[in-house]
């Protein structure tokens, strides 16, 4: 799945960050648990250290 939206993209277990069509970074979450706080600020971390 391609998306642009945080809360989608929070239940994916690894998460590509692309430029240009390039992968710059990844991420892997593991498996998407309901309710996972530690998950949502892992993302929000990682996309702000991304730029995004």
């Amino acid at each position: 799945m391609v998306t642009h939206d945080k809360k989608s993209a929070r239940r994916g277990n690894r998460i590509l960050y692309l430029q240009d069509g390039v992968i710059e970074n990844e991420l892997e979450l593991g498996t998407y648990v309901t309710g996972d706080r530690e998950r949502h600020d892992r993302l929000n971390q990682f996309l702000s250290e991304m730029g995004w």
